[in-house]
């Protein structure tokens, strides 16, 4: 019997781009794939479904389960989930999930699909891509965000985004081997109805802070990543936390959160920002052991507590094991990318 392990990145979303839409698309994103956490995800056939893991990895798995057996042939299988990632926290739990999952069944029934209609299936980058991105390739993306009007009508998040396909890549870089320390406040988080209510309300957001945003990407972000310079790289990722839809972010954000950017800032920490919703907040730097013992520290000393860890960037994206056959890649190869690049 045939097993298929499927073991995926996880990421961190550093900006929505256009939330503006003057230009006729919306939404586009950057955010980088990361080694660990990530889930572990083994596969089976058989006659009937087991899912074990956590209560909620094997709840929102069984979910999935069922859609994609709505819409593929696909039967029913034994699944261990025996690593995760963490829910809600802004590490892209749901998409890896989601897409480790149906890479994993896909195999086991011979289902060949490309990587946008696996996410298309399963529901993922109605908003922003990264996390497809990230799961397929690996690095730091780009994406290009949707047509408005026409393959979005309105400002949502991806959770209430579904029907909408994953947007284009329009970058992917290999990222530097930095050290990238990820801190989790232990504090309440944004998602849901009041994930959907701030989209509709504050959007369309003011087109100088869309511009502003975009220089920043273009001519300060990509070059220094291009060419390895942190510090650049990290003065960038400072600047796109006080503008645009990521100062919205962190201006909805516990206190705590805030609290901890600072602490690290003051400590030496390079790019400190804010992934997706959050709480989990990312930054950078040549070798963070030292951050990371002060961070669990303030941590400890702190009324919330959270939780911290040094991880690298992921540039392969996930990888696919099969008994019988050995290591696989997505089929989504380094050619095909480049061509959906360029359209």
């Amino acid at each position: 019997m045939k097993n298929v392990t499927v073991t995926t990145p996880s990421r961190v979303h550093l900006a929505l781009i256009d939330l503006n839409g003057g230009l006729g698309r919306i939404d586009g994103g950057i955010g980088l794939s990361l080694s660990s956490p990530g889930f572990r995800i083994i596969a089976q056939r058989s006659d009937e479904t087991e899912i074990t893991g956590t209560d909620e990895s094997a709840h929102r798995a069984r979910a999935i389960l069922e859609l994609l057996q709505e819409k593929c042939p696909i039967g029913c299988a034994k699944i261990d989930i025996e690593e995760s990632i963490p829910a809600h926290v802004g590490l892209g739990c749901g998409t890896q999930l989601s897409l480790g999952l149906a890479q994993a069944m896909c195999r086991l029934y011979d289902i060949d699909l490309s990587c946008r209609e696996m996410a298309f299936l399963v529901g993922r980058g109605g908003t922003s891509g990264i996390g497809v991105a990230t799961f397929f390739h690996g690095g730091f993306i780009v994406d290009g965000g949707h047509k408005f009007g026409d393959e979005k009508t309105s400002f949502l998040p991806s959770s209430a985004s579904s029907g909408v396909e994953p947007p284009p890549v329009i970058a992917r870089y290999d990222f530097p081997d930095w050290d990238v320390l990820i801190a989790i406040p232990d504090c309440k988080h944004i998602s849901g109805a009041e994930e959907v209510n701030l989209f509709q309300t504050l959007c369309p957001l003011p087109l100088n802070d869309v511009q502003a945003l975009s220089h920043i990407i273009l001519m300060k972000l990509l070059p220094a990543l291009v060419r390895q310079d942190i510090e650049s790289f990290g003065e960038a990722v400072d600047q796109i936390q006080n503008i645009a839809w990521k100062k919205v972010e962190i201006e909805k954000q516990d206190p705590v959160v805030r609290q901890t950017m600072r602490f690290l800032r003051n400590n030496g920490a390079r790019g400190v920002g804010l992934s997706s919703w959050g709480p989990a907040i990312f930054c950078f730097g040549e070798n963070l052991k030292t951050l990371e013992t002060k961070t669990k520290a303030f941590f400890a000393e702190s009324n919330t507590g959270g939780t911290c860890f040094i991880t690298q960037a992921n540039n392969t994206g996930a990888t696919i094991l099969e008994d019988e056959n050995g290591v696989y890649g997505s089929r989504f190869e380094t050619a095909d990318l480049q061509r959906a690049i360029r359209r």
